[in-house]
């Protein structure tokens, strides 16, 4: 779990807000189209995933299998476009060797069943990263087409349009590879080409054109939303928890493995391939191969801007950010992993990788995200042996209450949560974020919570907490201080386990006092 990463890296609440944010985005998809972008203001994303899950839900529903369907099937189509460009870096060797990388691969997994953009991100990376190699592409790659460049021109400002609207990480990705094909057109050889990188930078400035109506939306969430869940990252930190992450960070044995992969991406760009005694064998060379250097540039030109920009905006980064990014690290990858010759070192090289991917992917799939499923088992089992007939869930910090809510209708209990410090349970309102929670005072939310449920001594009263949220230090303690202040007992239910859930979380109960 990414509670466990890297001894600390990433911090519990990162991993915590990644999960409630899964329900969260179905609830903003459940409302009418026409109040989607109203409630994307007060969340921090732009809306094409939202409106594509809208849609999705319509026809397919919204149990847990339904919503999460979508992410799977458009990783699915992530296939047949990777395997495209692995040919195009080289041949079916790269093109084997990133399907089976990308198939196995935890972080793919984990975000190909998640009810989140990140797959859609990647996926239409992919298709951008086609239709660039199909404009400024080196043209003696394998199955790069030479026809007209303009329908691949269409389609990157398009595409560019359409990830500009899934997730604000791919303007760093633009950026990175505006600078790129820049340095291809002003170093081309040939006429062609160099028009070729013009029509290119074009396509990108009209993706953005495209962009602009989001735009004040945009500026908006930047001044009012951020993240003020987690803390600014170094730039290692983000180069570790982006490469481990992609492996399956949290367990030490696979970080090495994602060590490994970083080596054969340096097996790429400095190895050439020699014959010695009638045997080929991989030679480092001091002069970096021409071989994935645009797509290596890019990935870490993306990384370095979000960087910066993060710092500049004092906001944090997770690695669910490199969606933009993984489809080149996975060819990357590839490359060098394509490069070994012998039969034998073949083999030995895909067993390890495969066996530690596998690994990495089987945790993703038994951990559970979230600890609500057993806290509302706990109250339901509660409720029924004290025979309480009514009831309040308050929750702690807000983060928990989507999920909370979610598990409680999912068992059948009809029961009223009520966030800290305010708002609908169903959403997060980024808006103001730290600054509304610092100026909460836990002890008139309980009254008022109480107050507006018109609760009285027959009622039990549930609190779901976790204390270790940034921006509630001591809010969540003031609040079941606060539950206890008239002399009711309060009692702890269960335990919040961070060990074993990303969104760990602790149950409190004050019981009627008659």
């Amino acid at each position: 779990p990414a509670t466990r990463l890297s001894g600390g890296i990433l911090r519990p609440e990162v991993a915590q807000a990644m999960v409630e944010a899964s329900q969260h985005c179905v609830d903003i998809a459940r409302l009418p189209l026409g109040d989607i972008p109203e409630a994307l203001r007060h969340d921090g994303h732009p809306p094409l995933y939202y409106v594509l899950l809208h849609g999705w839900m319509a026809a397919f529903g919204e149990g847990d299998v339904a919503v999460r369907a979508l992410s799977g099937v458009v990783s699915l189509a992530m296939f047949p476009l990777l395997w495209v460009a692995g040919r195009r870096i080289g041949g079916a060797r790269v093109a084997w060797c990133s399907v089976v990388v990308l198939a196995l691969s935890p972080y793919a997994v984990r975000y190909g069943t998640e009810t989140r953009m990140y797959a859609l991100v990647s996926t239409l990376v992919l298709v951008a990263y086609l239709l660039l190699d199909s404009l400024v592409g080196d043209p003696g790659r394998i199955d790069r087409p030479t026809s007209s460049p303009w329908p691949p021109a269409v389609g990157l400002a398009l595409v560019t349009a359409l990830l500009l609207y899934s997730h604000y990480w791919t303007l760093w990705l633009g950026g990175a590879t505006a600078l790129v094909v820049l340095t291809i057109g002003f170093r081309a050889l040939d006429a062609e080409r160099r028009r070729r990188s013009w029509i290119c930078l074009g396509s990108l400035a009209v993706g953005v054109i495209l962009f602009l109506p989001w735009v004040p939306t945009m500026l908006y969430q930047s001044a009012h939303t951020g993240t003020p869940w987690g803390e600014v990252f170094r730039p290692a930190t983000i180069l570790v928890v982006t490469v481990t992450d992609f492996v399956g960070g949290g367990f030490g044995e696979l970080q090495l493995m994602s060590y490994a992969l970083v080596i054969a991406i340096a097996v790429a760009v400095f190895g050439t391939i020699r014959t010695r005694a009638g045997h080929q064998v991989i030679e480092l060379v001091p002069t970096p191969r021409a071989r994935i250097g645009a797509e290596l540039s890019v990935l870490v030109l993306t990384l370095a801007i979000g960087w910066a920009t993060s710092a500049v905006a004092s906001s944090t980064y997770a690695s669910r950010y490199a969606a933009a990014v993984v489809p080149l690290f996975v060819l990357c990858s590839a490359a060098g992993l394509a490069m070994i010759r012998t039969r034998r070192a073949t083999w030995l090289a895909t067993a390890v990788v495969c066996l530690a991917l596998v690994v990495g992917a089987g945790a993703e799939i038994v951990s559970d995200r979230t600890q609500a499923g057993v806290v509302v088992d706990a109250i339901a089992a509660d409720l029924e042996a004290t025979g309480t007939p009514e009831a309040l869930v308050v929750a702690c910090p807000d983060q928990l209450a989507p999920a909370t809510l979610r598990a409680l209708r999912q068992r059948g209990l009809d029961v009223a949560v009520v966030p800290f410090p305010e708002g609908d349970p169903r959403f997060v309102d980024w808006v103001d974020y730290g600054e509304r929670n610092e100026a909460a005072d836990p002890a008139e939310f309980v009254a008022a919570a109480l107050a507006d449920a018109d609760a009285d001594d027959r009622w039990a009263v549930y609190a779901v907490v976790n204390t270790s949220y940034l921006t509630f230090e001591g809010k969540c303690e003031g609040v079941l201080a606060a539950l206890g202040a008239d002399g009711a007992p309060v009692e702890l239910l269960v335990n919040a386990d961070a060990d074993n859930f990303f969104e760990g979380m602790s149950l409190w109960v004050r019981r009627p006092n008659n």
